[in-house]
């Protein structure tokens, strides 16, 4: 019996030993050498790939960045700094640049338009001395207005600065009824506003223009005699429940009709305001 087990056992161990022979050598253990080497290139594959998309964040933040210093204005915006961008084009023309008086019109402008039921305005009077252009209004924003007003003009006609408001009141009611801006092509504006002109060619010939047109707006075409009479016809709508501010408005178109029909330095002023005489006519006092 115990021959048996004996013969047994050793049967086992000689075919386990045979087993063994026939096994391939580097399968005896475990290569660690191996598996380190495997998880250092994938962590220094992680490592480069994390580098990579950090540097490729960073263009494209560096990119976005430098987009947006070819972004196109708003069109809320655009007018701002066209009409900025005119007035310092036209200084020696229209002479802004020069110490001006303190005439206190601000104050007294304000309070005016709060009377007339204007507010949350925002406006700036610009003091030109010369009068190549008496007045003119022009939107720089939503409910933003710039007004350009001549010394030299106001002076002539010994305005009263109730006069001053009701003529720069006139000129804000043609800005908002868009007579300026419906002067202007839209699909031309449209280039100019709401995008970016990034890697492309600057909208140059636009701007130039854009200036070419106000040039023509403000010293050559000015306003229709239809336009014209609806301003006349809402400034008479407005001021009439106000005897003081209508006369002072009919007084003031008198003042105008008189000084351009005998003043040569202002023969051009109905070609923008066309005319003083008809306005009158239009509001016709007879029946007021």
């Amino acid at each position: 019996m115990k021959l048996g087990i004996v013969i047994l056992f050793i049967s086992i161990v000689v075919q386990t030993h045979a087993d063994e022979d026939k096994m391939p050598m580097n399968n005896d253990f475990i290569n660690f050498e191996n598996i380190k080497g495997v998880l250092k290139k994938d962590r220094l594959e992680q490592t480069l790939k994390e580098k990579r998309e950090a540097d490729l964040k960073r263009k494209k933040a560096k990119e976005i960045k430098k987009k947006k210093l070819y972004s196109l204005p708003s069109r809320n915006d655009f007018w701002k700094i066209m009409i900025e961008y005119w007035l310092v084009k036209n200084i020696t023309i229209l002479k802004w640049d020069f110490r001006k008086p303190d005439y206190g019109v601000g104050d007294y402008f304000t309070s005016f338009l709060r009377q007339v039921g204007e507010i949350g305005l925002n406006y700036k009077i610009l003091y030109l001395n010369t009068p190549s252009i008496t007045h003119f209004a022009f939107p720089v924003g939503h409910n933003e207005y710039l007004f350009v007003l001549s010394v030299p003009f106001i002076r002539s006609l010994d305005l009263s600065k109730l006069e001053i408001s009701i003529l720069l009141f006139e000129d804000m009611l043609r800005v908002k009824n868009d007579y300026f801006a419906n002067a202007f092509d839209d699909k031309m504006i449209a280039k100019l506003t709401e995008g970016n002109f990034y890697k492309q060619e600057f909208p140059k010939k636009e701007i130039a223009k854009i200036l070419e047109e106000i040039d023509k707006k403000v010293f050559e075409k000015g306003f229709n005699f239809q336009e014209q009479h609806q301003v006349t016809k809402s400034m008479n709508n407005i001021l009439i429940s106000d005897k003081q501010y209508w006369q002072a408005y009919y007084g003031l178109l008198g003042k105008i009709d008189q000084l351009v029909k005998n003043n040569l330095m202002y023969k051009n002023y109905v070609k923008i305001y066309p005319s003083p005489e008809l306005q009158m006519n239009w509001l016709n006092p007879t029946k007021n």
